[in-house]
C-alpha cells in the first residue's frame, strides 16, 4: 500500500509540475538565444554593451562610451536598429491611454508605453521604443514595463 501511494504521488507530481519545468526550460533557452543574438550584433557593430534588457518583445543594449543604442525585436524576426545617441536631443516616456466610463466614473487605462527619441536637428521623432502594447497580446505587466521604460529613459538621457 505504501509503494502504490508513493508511485501515485510521484506520478501526480510529474504530471502537474512537468509542464511548469518544461516552460521554464524553454524560456531559459529563448533568453540565451536572445542574449547570444544581442552579443553577436554588438560585435558586428563593434560596440561594448554596458547595459542590456531582454524581454519577450524587446531587447535593448546601451554602450555609454560610444553613445550607441541597439534595439532588437524578437517578435519581428530579430529586426534591429542602431541609434547614435549623439544625434538625439531629447527622450521622453510616452503613455497612451483611453478614457472610459464605468459605473458612472471616468477611468483611464494605459494601452501603450514607449520611449520617443527626438532628433537634434529638426526635433522630429527618430525612433520609438515600444515597451508595452495592450493590443499586442503580450502578457507583460504594464507597471513593470512602465518602470523599465522609465529606467531606460534615464539611462539614455545620461548618455546624451
Amino acid at each position: 500500500m505504501e509503494l502504490s501511494s508513493t508511485v501515485i504521488g510521484i506520478t501526480l507530481f510529474i504530471l502537474f509540475m512537468g509542464p511548469i519545468f518544461y516552460a521554464l526550460y524553454i524560456q531559459g533557452l529563448k533568453e540565451k538565444k536572445n542574449k547570444r543574438a544581442l552579443q553577436n550584433l554588438a560585435k558586428e557593430y563593434n560596440i561594448n554593451l554596458d547595459y542590456t534588457e531582454i524581454s519577450n518583445s524587446l531587447i535593448l543594449g546601451l554602450d555609454k562610451t560610444q553613445h550607441k543604442l541597439l534595439i532588437m525585436e524578437p517578435v519581428n524576426a530579430m529586426q534591429h536598429q542602431m541609434i547614435d545617441l549623439s544625434e538625439i536631443n531629447k527622450t521622453s516616456v510616452i503613455k497612451r491611454s483611453v478614457t472610459f466610463t464605468e459605473n458612472e466614473k471616468r477611468k483611464t487605462k494605459i494601452i501603450q508605453i514607449s520611449i520617443e527619441l527626438l532628433s537634434k536637428s529638426n526635433h522630429k521623432r527618430i525612433s520609438e521604443i515600444l515597451f508595452y502594447d495592450e493590443d499586442n497580446g503580450d502578457t507583460n505587466d504594464m507597471e513593470t514595463q512602465l518602470f523599465a521604460a522609465s529606467r531606460w529613459n534615464d539611462l539614455i538621457q545620461t548618455s546624451l
